[in-house]
């Protein structure tokens, strides 16, 4: 070791053998005048020698880095010698088995600077010690943090009773879990026994008693009630612990579950009503699994299709019970409904029996899908629809025969009404008649007349309902000549009326112009019939695009909102307050032939704008179809 430094009289007492802080004097190796390149020491007092020659540190700074952490940067030093600062910082030093930790500081020392080293590894371990038990405490608070929070959020708490000093312990949300003060319950069983409904005291301290005895798990429920009254139902599991053969603690939870009682309380309620709705409807219930074959059958599969549920089989059998005749338009529907995305289906069909005779069914579907829309489950009711559909069908049949029989009696009555009304005509042309005479010719005519409108609307209407539609002898029509025929006509029928009629464009089409002027007429009287008798009433008729329009409106009582829907229904009468002088048939026959023109008619009605009558025709009646009703026409 060189020993030829002397320390100055402001160091020496520093450097004095007996200093326990090692020291450790650095001076610049500079290459010229320029900057200190490195920094090499050259005195050191005993304990820093200790230090340097334990570790095998050489001569010069630089070769310190591999063994000295946290050394400065050369700057910095170079700060120290040329500035005067004084520079601190913590240094890292291995010493063989120990790892020791200095404070070290550098102060300028005449051309270079000196090093002390402060001994600090006791307080850095005990810093770390601090630090390390501050973390595990902090740890251990956000354990109990998480766990309260898992308990709240699971509705539960913790217990633990000992047996040694007879204590039960409570995680700390009990109070606020059985609705009660602060500090409720305490720690024993008889402050527990507070929280529980006074009903169940008495057995919930039996259950206690028992789980003492049990060996392993054990489970109770009980209903517990809060301060302000409110009842909940909760669920304690636990676990008993024994030594020797005596119990020494039991560990458990307590769940709050009065939501899953309450939702298996309405399942239960839910089951009955299914049950009692099946037997009450007498509808067969059932519920497929669309993922298989499998299908539920209600109990009343017995009463309506004599099999018991266990008799009736997957989707597969149900197939095969539907009528031959049924079974392709009936199962395509059902897989088209699955398959889909649609919600629903229905179907009527003929179902066997167990005893091999068929009845008709009236069958509704519901489908449930999953997340991605696949159906996953199918719920539906089958309904014995049999006695329905035999009185639907003899209704139909007397509804039919007195169609027809009033038909027959329609036809059958022009014969001697024509006898009437050219009797009555004959009359008056024989010559002059008294006054009296000729009134009474002239109301029978008039009265023959109108018999005659009404047996052709009876006509019409038996064409209508049993025929497949009226027939129409369609032929080139100029709509709006048409209209001034029938306007014309009416004039005359009702002198002091005022009739206006508006037309735009040329309005031909293929038609059936006796029917069209049938139209006309039962819209423009029916205007006359209804609307406010001051009023004029406007008939106009112009083109759209490959349509015909036809308007018909007037002034007065709107018609009422309840009677519109029914309007066009035969026999019956708008409700103005006026007596009719029809069968009602008259807006009937209307839509009949419009819609057999392929057309259609509608209707508005207010108090600002009166009634309009709104007419669409297609212009080329023979290229129209009406549903499955075929048109009667041809050229004439």
């Amino acid at each position: 070791m060189a020993s030829s430094w002397v320390p100055g009289p402001e160091l020496a007492w520093r450097l004095h053998v007996e200093s326990p802080i090692p020291c450790v004097l650095f001076e610049p190796v500079r290459e010229g005048a320029g900057a200190p390149r490195d920094f090499q020491w050259t005195a050191l007092n005993p304990a820093a020698e200790a230090l340097v020659n334990g570790l095998g540190l050489g001569r010069a700074l630089s070769s310190w880095g591999g063994v000295v952490e946290g050394l400065p940067e050369w700057d910095a030093l170079r700060q120290v010698v040329e500035a005067g600062t004084t520079l601190s910082f913590e240094a890292h030093l291995g010493t063989g088995l120990e790892e020791r930790w200095f404070q070290a500081k550098a102060v300028k020392h005449g051309e270079g600077f000196a090093l002390w080293l402060i001994d600090i590894t006791e307080a850095r371990v005990e810093r770390r010690a601090f630090r390390e038990e501050l973390e595990r405490q902090q740890a251990v608070r956000a354990r109990e943090e998480h766990l309260r929070l898992a308990l709240e959020t699971a509705r539960m708490v913790t217990w633990e009773w000992s047996a040694g000093p007879r204590t039960l312990t409570w995680s700390p949300n009990a109070s606020a879990f059985f609705g009660q003060p602060e500090g409720v319950p305490r720690g024993t069983p008889e402050s527990f026994l507070s929280c529980v409904h006074p009903d169940e005291r008495k057995r919930v301290a039996e259950a206690l008693l028992q789980g003492m005895r049990a060996e392993g798990p054990y489970t109770f429920q009980f209903r517990g009630q809060w301060a302000d009254g409110t009842v909940r139902c909760y669920e304690a599991v636990g676990q008993t612990f024994h030594e020797r053969g005596r119990t020494t603690r039991m560990l458990g939870v307590v769940l709050d579950c009065t939501e899953r009682e309450q939702a298996q309380a309405a399942l239960r309620e839910a089951e009955e009503r299914y049950r009692l709705a099946s037997w009450a409807t007498n509808d067969v219930l059932w519920d497929w699994n669309t993922a298989g074959d499998h299908l539920h059958w209600g109990e009343a599969c017995h009463a309506v299709l004599g099999y018991l549920p266990e008799e009736m089989g997957g989707i597969s059998w149900w197939e095969e019970q539907v009528h031959p005749d049924d079974r392709k338009l009936v199962v395509e529907g059902l897989r088209h409904t699955v398959e889909s995305g649609g919600e629903s289906w229905t179907a009527e069909y003929r179902f066997r029996r167990k005893d091999g005779t068929y009845v008709h069914v009236l069958d509704r579907g519901l489908v449930a899908r999953g997340g991605k829309g696949g159906a996953v489950r199918m719920i539906g009711s089958m309904m014995d629809i049999t006695e329905r559909k035999r009185a639907v069908e003899r209704m139909q049949e007397e509804a039919r025969f007195r169609e027809r029989f009033i038909g027959i009696l329609g036809h059958d009555l022009r014969n001697p009404l024509n006898a009437i009304s050219l009797s009555a005509r004959a009359l008056r042309r024989r010559g002059p008649l008294p006054p009296a005479q000729q009134q009474l010719a002239q109301r029978i005519e008039a009265s023959a007349e109108r018999m005659g409108k009404m047996i052709a609307d009876i006509l019409d209407l038996t064409r209508a309902r049993l025929s497949g539609g009226i027939p129409l002898n369609l032929a080139p029509t100029r709509l709006p000549t048409l209209c001034q025929q029938v306007m014309e006509e009416l004039t005359v029928a009702h002198p002091g009326r005022e009739l206006v009629f508006e037309a735009r464009g040329e309005g031909e089409g293929v038609w059936d112009p006796d029917r069209l002027a049938q139209v006309v007429s039962n819209l423009v009287g029916n205007a006359l019939e209804h609307g406010a008798s001051e009023g004029p009433i406007h008939v106009r008729c112009w083109e759209e695009t490959d349509t015909q329009v036809l308007e018909i409106s007037n002034a007065g009582t709107p018609i009422p909102s309840h009677q519109l829907a029914t309007l066009f229904d035969p026999f019956r009468q708008v409700g103005t307050g006026r007596r009719s002088n029809g069968l009602g048939l008259g807006l009937f026959i209307v839509r009949e032939l419009v819609e057999a023109h392929g057309g259609e008619v509608r209707v508005r009605s207010t108090q600002e704008e009166g009634t309009t009558f709104t007419v669409r025709l297609p212009r080329d009646a023979r290229q129209s179809q009406r549903g499955t009703r075929p048109i009667e026409a041809h050229i004439a």
